[in-house]
């Protein structure tokens, strides 16, 4: 990626780009980074004529709500904290909900590039960002391509991360093992209680889908796996009808008259649509997949078709083989083994994104790294909870899943993982000495999820700082 000039025909001058009150040349993200850099002048004045001099631009909100949380400002001499929301032009409040969303009932700040609609909304105050850039802004703008902003200049260290760094690293290492435990417990416990619910199998059967859809995706997942029962899928006769159900469900069977689909693929295709049409069912609501940023790898023809596979390898009871395996495997490495069976290194569909594209070079439709995610974070939890649930906390299914959770390595890094990171470690690296299990990754999510997240990164409101 061409990191040095992120638009070669921006306008000439600034003033010319303050004369076009029609458009910004700037993407959003881009004026959240000039705000978070604070490359702007010392002191600006709102729309209303008081003058604003930011003494902290807050902590950039990387989740739903403002963009900036907990700021801090002199207006008109008096010091005001809260929430600063960014847009390049002002009738994006309107536009994006944000005057009913009650997320933002704490801004005290609209910082836009164009006043095109003037916002009353309270004690909220309007600053124009393009009347009070520094005067180096173009030298800053090629140095930065805000798709390169580094990710440590976007979460600021908690306040708690100066007692982090004073802490040895093998009581930091006790600390976070031991919050991963909880976090596997709590897991455990909170599938049992839906599995009361909605029965063992079918539960399974969704945490697994919720799982293959991965952040894009997931809730679409979980959709489809219940508007597709197991018992449906159990009660079909054929493997062809299952996939039909399935794909139909899903909205991804091609029309044939309208959209690619491979010679080789096409008598697939004809025979599940003939199953489908057979059944007489269809989809309530067409599934809207989220394909924004998705590397073909991980469309979600190829996640679907290793759904069925695993379901096909569990004999449409997950559950049921999950506990099977409780009582076979006597070791976690013969565990693991079985776990990464249902993975299927010799499915005919690695070679394809959908039915009317290829990928080279094939590969598993389940990538090692994505299948050792749901071990982590669903199979092991629910082996260990079913288990427990069935013959005690003590039983060896509970032992066995927690040795074996103990036992994995680091998984592929998310976003909150990240964030986390950067929160409580200086520096960031040090992650490389105390992070070297799954169990280590789920403490720091734990403690991440339990005071930061939970208290929106408000530090003076946290027991850890003390």
């Amino acid at each position: 990626m061409d990191c040095s000039k992120e638009n070669q025909d921006l306008p000439e001058s600034l003033t010319e780009q303050q004369g076009n009150e029609k458009s910004c040349p700037f993407s959003e993200r881009f004026l959240q980074v000039i705000w978070n850099e604070r490359h702007l002048q010392h002191n600006m004045q709102t729309e209303n004529g008081e003058v604003v001099r930011v003494i902290s631009p807050g902590t950039w909100n990387l989740s739903a709500g403002p963009d900036f949380k907990g700021a801090t400002m002199l207006v008109g001499g008096s010091l005001v904290s809260g929430d600063v929301e960014i847009h390049r032009v002002s009738s994006d409040w309107h536009r994006h909900g944000h005057d009913s969303d009650a997320n933002y009932g704490n801004v005290v700040l609209h910082a836009v590039w164009i006043d095109d609609v003037p916002v009353q909304n309270g004690t909220m105050q309007t600053v124009v960002l393009s009347k009070y850039l520094q005067s180096d802004w173009e030298h800053f703008l090629w140095e930065l391509e805000d798709a390169c902003y580094p990710y440590s200049r976007q979460v600021a260290s908690g306040e708690c991360a100066l007692r982090w760094a004073l802490t040895d690293d093998s009581c930091v290492c006790v600390l976070l093992k031991s919050a991963g435990v909880a976090r596997f417990a709590s897991k455990g416990s909170a599938m049992m209680r839906e599995a009361v619910s909605q029965g063992v199998e079918q539960t399974l059967y969704e945490m697994m889908f919720e799982s293959l859809g991965y952040k894009n995706n997931r809730i679409q997942f979980r959709t489809l796996a219940r508007n597709v029962p197991l018992e449906q899928l159990l009660c079909l006769e054929s493997d062809e009808k299952r996939r039909a159900l399935l794909f139909g469900m899903a909205g991804l069977l091609p029309d044939m008259t309208l959209e690619e689909v491979r010679p080789e693929c096409r008598q697939e295709v004809a025979s599940l649509w003939d199953a489908w049409w057979s059944m007489g069912l269809r989809p309530s609501k067409k599934t809207t997949w989220n394909l924004a940023g998705m590397r073909p790898y991980n469309s979600p023809f190829r996640r679907l078709m290793a759904g069925y596979e695993m379901l096909c390898a569990c004999n449409f009871t997950p559950a049921a083989w999950l506990r099977s395996l409780s009582h076979k495997c006597t070791t976690t490495k013969e565990l693991l083994t079985c776990f990464s069976a249902l993975n299927k290194s010799d499915s005919p569909w690695r070679p394809y994104r959908d039915f009317g594209h290829t990928i080279k070079p094939a590969a598993d439709l389940l990538g090692q790294s994505r299948l050792l995610d749901m071990v982590a974070n669903v199979l092991l939890p629910y082996l260990a909870g079913l288990s427990e649930l069935e013959a005690g906390a003590d039983s060896p299914g509970v032992e066995l899943a927690k040795k074996l959770y103990l036992e994995l390595p680091r998984l592929q890094e998310n976003r909150l993982i990240k964030e986390a990171v950067q929160r409580f470690l200086i520096p960031p690296s040090r992650e490389v000495d105390l992070v070297k299990y799954a169990c280590q990754q789920q403490g720091l999510l734990n403690i991440y999820s339990t005071f930061c997240l939970a208290l929106d990164n408000n530090c003076e409101l946290c027991p850890l700082k003390q």
